[in-house]
């Protein structure tokens, strides 16, 4: 029976190029349909073409993953709460672009393949966006920049590693509405609805802002995917001509990246690999370290650098990477070339104690207030009803 399957499945790909893929759920991907359905009553409907369904239930009960895993989880509930009928998609799904429904949805939130699918699909529903990262231009702009100034040093071109990958050219102009993540200066010229909410953080629990082993001289990276986007090559080159500084870099396959990219890390780079943030080896790091780092051309805003607040750390990135309305708890750099960043490091390392144990307390209680999954669902709430309305 299993060669006469394996067999039927070659004869569809080659015919016709259907493809059959793993059902486990930790890589399949699914439609989920009709979550909230009420037969007793017409209801109005929405498609979420966000995170997969059965990937984020799977993350979430083995306790690993981003923390737009429980965001999509109070999304659903919030429109739970005002009575929709939803479909759940991944917006990358391109396989469930066949079983969406034609001239169904009342609305479709999202982003992605699939949302922009789906809305040819439905021409009458309302549109959505949801903005997790900076407008496709803004991003294009600034990570080409980058790009160029790794060129001038190194002379190895490189291609876009973030950009263009769930958001296009105006996607924002053709939405009816958006939330987004990050800086809402980027959509002043639009006439429509912009709703701007912060993501949530991790915190661990076990964490104590203490500071009898936090060095100034110490700094954290916390993510690293997207490697010269997030600016950590410009780290590296900082950090090899200054030893008596140390650098903790946590994320996936940073020696892999490091060795395309053409860097040996010196022994004041440390490669912590992948670190959750809910481990003791997570509190260990971050109760050494003084300041977290992020020099990124774009983000709509880095949830890592909100969990390391949340942890005490002090954050120093870039102005447009969603933190300039929080320049009261954020220190940034002028500019992303080496020598300003440089410049800015050492600067901060000549604060006294007193004046970062002060800063790191007001980050620290400020954060643990505005960065939690209840103030996140209690914002998606108000900015739902706003524009769903």
């Amino acid at each position: 029976m299993y060669k006469l399957m394996k067999r039927i499945q070659g004869i569809l790909l080659d015919k016709y190029g259907i493809q059959f893929r793993k059902t486990d759920v930790r890589r399949s991907e699914n439609i989920v349909f009709d979550i909230n359905r009420n037969y007793g009553s017409e209801q109005k409907r929405i498609l979420i073409c966000y995170l997969d369904y059965g990937r984020t239930m799977y993350a979430l009960r083995h306790n690993f993953g981003h923390t737009n895993y429980q965001e999509l989880c109070q999304i659903i509930r919030v429109l739970i709460e005002m009575d929709f009928r939803i479909d759940v998609c991944g917006c990358s799904n391109s396989q469930a672009v066949n079983e969406l429904p034609r001239d169904y949805y009342d609305y479709i939130f999202g982003l992605g393949e699939v949302f922009w699918k789906a809305a040819q699909y439905n021409p009458k529903a309302f549109l959505l966006l949801y903005m997790t990262e900076n407008p496709y231009y803004v991003s294009r702009q600034r990570e080409d920049e980058r790009l160029q100034y790794f060129y001038e040093r190194t002379g190895k071109k490189l291609e876009f590693s973030r950009t263009g990958k769930f958001y296009n050219e105006a996607d924002e102009e053709k939405a009816d509405a958006i939330i987004c993540l990050g800086e809402e200066k980027y959509y002043n010229k639009l006439q429509k609805p912009v709703m701007r909410v912060f993501p949530s953080a991790f915190k661990n629990q076990a964490f104590k802002n203490i500071f009898e082993n936090r060095k100034k001289t110490n700094f954290l990276v916390f993510g690293v995917k997207g490697f010269v986007h997030k600016g950590n090559d410009i780290l590296i080159e900082v950090f090899q001509k200054h030893t008596e500084w140390t650098l903790y870099m946590c994320g996936a396959n940073i020696g892999k990246e490091c060795a395309q990219l053409g860097y040996k890390l010196p022994a004041n780079i440390i490669d912590c690999g992948y670190i959750d943030a809910m481990s003791q080896q997570f509190c260990d790091i971050a109760g050494s370290c003084m300041f977290v780092l992020l020099p990124s051309c774009s983000e709509g805003m880095s949830t890592g650098l909100m969990t390391c607040m949340r942890h005490g750390l002090i954050p120093i990135t870039m102005h447009g990477t969603g933190m300039d309305m929080l320049e009261e708890y954020c220190l940034f750099f002028e500019n992303y070339y080496i020598a300003l960043v440089e410049q800015k490091l050492t600067e901060v390392t000549a604060m006294s104690d007193e004046e970062c144990m002060a800063m790191s307390n007001k980050i620290y209680e400020y954060a643990n207030n505005e960065f939690t999954i209840e103030k996140y669902t209690e914002n998606i709430r108000s900015a739902l009803k706003k524009c769903l309305s």
